[in-house]
């Protein structure tokens, strides 16, 4: 479910449910063209556009991204986004691993996920995380926000929004503790 996710510490939703559901890839693309800014997921090792994904149940589009790395799994497909989706809106997240073309067409041959959004009719909140991968290293700081307004008195609207940056990290910088290892001759 969407509490599973939201309390494992980590900002990001395709990092969130890589760590919950076997079979799920998302890759980074740390070099590239507009494939940089667009986090598709993939099941079962099939490309990106081969799994469905669902928003409370209705198609989600996919990107207008054509990602081509050189002989990658992802080369010349166009996953939907998952980046897209707040942390905070998630109430619960399915996924049929199981191949659903029969039931949903081409599009989930690998699977379907489905993001249940939070429905809030009133209240909200709001929450701010920061964490780094060492001391100086990949500082990530996030601020996500959910508001639910009553609209009439049978309707509402819920407003999600989250912001967040995220420092490189460099594979060179040694920690101490580590470097004095080394100095002493053991690799």
């Amino acid at each position: 479910g969407g509490s599973e996710m939201h309390n494992q510490g980590l900002t990001d939703v395709l990092d969130q449910l890589r760590t919950v559901v076997p079979s799920l890839n998302v890759n980074a693309q740390p070099i590239s063209d507009a494939a940089t800014l667009v986090r598709p997921a993939n099941l079962r090792g099939l490309p990106p556009d081969s799994t469905l994904l669902l928003l409370n149940g209705k198609r989600r589009h996919r990107s207008a991204v054509i990602t081509f790395l050189g002989s990658g799994l992802s080369d010349g497909s166009q996953g939907p986004d998952l980046s897209v989706i707040p942390s905070i809106a998630l109430e619960q997240v399915e996924v049929l691993r199981d191949g659903a073309a029969a039931q949903y067409g081409s599009d989930a041959i690998a699977g379907v996920i489905n993001f249940n959004l939070k429905k809030k009719a009133e209240g909200g909140q709001f929450e701010v995380f920061g964490g780094e991968f060492y001391e100086g290293d990949g500082q990530t700081l996030q601020s996500s926000a959910l508001i639910g307004l009553p609209l009439t008195d049978a309707g509402y609207a819920t407003f999600a929004a989250e912001w967040r940056e995220a420092d490189p990290t460099s594979r060179s910088v040694q920690r101490g503790d580590a470097a004095a290892v080394a100095a002493t001759g053991n690799p």
